[in-house]
C-alpha cells in the first residue's frame, strides 16, 4: 500500500501541438501504454465527490487507486489488488482494500451500492524530466475519442507553477485546466448515454 499526494498541472493539446511539443521535448523518450479501468456506482457517488477509483495493469499487477481531493491537489491511495477488470463488471465495496474500503464507505457513505467497472481508458504516454520534476505527454483514446495532453508532475506547487507557465510560453499556450482523465471520460459516457436516448 502506498499514499501519494499529487501535485500537478495540466494543459489539453491539438495533435498538432502534442506532435510538436513531441518531437523538441520527447525524441529520446519510451513509450509505454496504460489501460485505466475506472469505478463507480452507477449514480456515480464517487464522481459527485470529486473522487475517482480505477484499477490498472502495473507491472504485470493489478493497482487499484483511489484518487481524493486535498487541500492542494489530490491524495492517491494505491494498493496491489487481485481483481482483474472487465466492463460491467461488479466491485463488491467488501472486497476493497481497507484503506479505500474506509473511504467509500465512511466518507463517501458508499456502503450495499453497487460499484461497477464503468468503462477503459487507453494512454500512450511518454515521461521525460523537465526542470527537476516530472513532465509527461499523453495521448488518451476512450469512448470512441481521442485527446491529447501535457501533465507536469511536482513537489512543490509554487514553483512548479512558474516551471509550467515559462513552458507553456515557450509553445505560446495560455494555461487553461482541463477536466482530469476521469472526468472527460465520465462526460464522454453521459454524452453518448443521452445520445442513445
Amino acid at each position: 500500500m502506498a499514499i501519494n499526494h499529487e501535485i500537478e498541472f495540466k494543459q489539453i493539446l491539438t495533435q498538432q501541438l502534442y506532435s510538436q511539443i513531441k518531437q523538441q521535448l520527447f525524441s529520446n523518450a519510451h513509450l509505454f501504454k496504460q489501460v485505466n479501468y475506472y469505478i463507480d456506482t452507477p449514480d456515480f457517488k464517487l464522481k459527485s465527490h470529486r473522487s475517482a477509483l480505477r484499477i490498472r495493469l502495473k507491472d504485470q499487477c493489478y493497482e487499484m487507486t483511489l484518487k481524493v481531493p486535498a487541500s492542494i491537489g489530490l491524495t492517491e491511495y494505491n494498493h496491489e489488488v487481485t481483481i482483474e477488470p472487465k466492463l460491467d463488471k461488479e466491485i463488491k465495496v467488501d472486497d476493497l482494500p481497507t484503506d479505500i474500503y474506509r473511504m467509500v464507505t465512511e466518507t463517501f457513505g458508499i456502503n450495499n451500492d453497487s460499484l461497477l467497472i464503468l468503462g477503459a481508458l487507453t494512454t500512450y504516454r511518454m515521461e521525460v524530466d523537465y526542470d527537476g520534476d516530472l513532465l509527461v505527454l499523453d495521448k488518451s483514446e476512450y469512448l470512441g475519442t481521442t485527446d491529447y495532453e501535457l501533465e507536469f508532475e511536482v513537489t512543490d506547487y509554487n514553483t512548479g507553477l512558474v516551471k509550467f507557465q515559462k513552458l507553456l510560453r515557450q509553445f505560446n499556450l495560455e494555461h487553461q485546466q482541463p477536466l482530469n482523465k476521469v472526468q472527460r471520460f465520465f462526460m464522454q459516457k453521459e454524452k453518448l448515454s443521452n445520445n442513445i436516448l
